[in-house]
């Protein structure tokens, strides 16, 4: 079984990743394209899950994503295209992330959400990447599933935290 997760950043996929991996006693596979060499993919792999972000990670030398996902995508038995329907949230996330991963923030650690400098940089690259997957859902036949329906975003044990009167910020 070969499973692959195309999804947006600050969609859950991390998550997602690690529960089907261990619901279907699954290797996880976590972005072997984003340039790090944390993780290394090779075409006969089996029983894995792989996750990759859209648009940003991919192979060293490869200058049209569209065509080498749909390439890509054919060697697994299913993908999952993964979005939020709340794209400004989605934005606001990365976002922080981006702008904090320089002061060791990393993406399974709560935090308040504040403004950054890349908020509309990020937002941009959001819609665009969103729009990458709506043409892929439209190439594979396959719905895109969203954040919220697999998540509650009001959950209190979320990492973003929101209304917190204590620092004297409210959070959309």
């Amino acid at each position: 079984m070969r499973i692959l997760i195309i999804s947006l950043p600050r969609t859950g996929s991390t998550s997602l990743l690690h529960s089907i991996a261990n619901s279907k006693k699954l290797k996880p596979l976590f972005e072997p394209f984003d340039g790090t060499n944390r993780v290394t993919y090779e075409d006969e792999m089996s029983n894995i899950v792989l996750k990759t972000i859209v648009d940003v990670q991919r192979p060293e030398n490869c200058d049209d994503y569209l065509n080498w996902i749909i390439k890509f995508s054919k060697s697994f038995d299913e993908i999952i295209l993964l979005s939020r329907k709340d794209l400004k949230a989605c934005a606001e996330s990365h976002a922080y992330s981006v702008h904090n991963r320089k002061n060791g923030f990393t993406s399974t650690d709560s935090y308040l959400w504040e403004p950054t400098p890349v908020d509309e940089l990020c937002y941009n690259n959001i819609i665009k990447w969103n729009s990458v997957l709506n043409t892929l859902s439209n190439v594979f036949n396959i719905p895109i599933t969203y954040y919220e329906d697999l998540y509650n975003p009001n959950d209190i044990g979320r990492l973003r935290k929101g209304n917190r009167d204590e620092f004297g910020k409210s959070i959309i």
